[in-house]
């Protein structure tokens, strides 16, 4: 059973991050991700992060946070003023079957550009895939692709 951690756990991670790169911090329950320009873009990660991680028993992505570097100013790149939370909610709703709920955390820093947005999901009630049937998992640091059997 996979325990997803806190979201005062996960600010602890990213307070280390003037002295560690994010992937340091990866694992089974958490991911970091930057925020892209195109919404589009961020809605399919999200998309794909949430069938992944609920495939994987459950955890966190951390938009807004540049992978391989360090130093908060350089890492933590932060998420726009204005996001659309209820509409990213909606969006994962859905785009996965069966339909996954995910909690989303708007979350002020005091380092870096300010802001990051944390998705968090719970492995019950699985498996999950996309809308056409295909499917990922989390093993480890990585979302795997979900062959199908004929």
């Amino acid at each position: 059973m996979i325990i997803i951690k806190s979201i005062h756990q996960i600010m602890q991670l990213i307070g280390r991050l003037d002295a560690h790169v994010a992937d340091d911090f990866e694992g089974q329950d958490l991911d970091f991700k930057q925020w892209s320009l195109k919404t589009e873009d961020n809605i399919r990660k999200m998309v794909e992060y949430a069938i992944c991680m609920a495939n994987g028993g459950g955890g966190s992505v951390v938009f807004g946070i540049a992978d391989g570097v360090k130093g908060h100013s350089k890492t933590i790149l932060g998420v726009p003023d204005h996001l659309d939370i209820a509409y990213f909610h909606q969006r994962v709703f859905e785009e996965t079957r069966p339909q996954l709920s995910a909690e989303f955390d708007l979350v002020e820093l005091d380092y870096g550009t300010g802001r990051v947005l944390i998705m968090t999901v719970d492995g019950r009630g699985g498996p999950y895939t996309f809308a056409d049937g295909k499917s990922v998992i989390r093993k480890g640091k990585e979302c795997l692709t979900i062959e199908k059997k004929i």
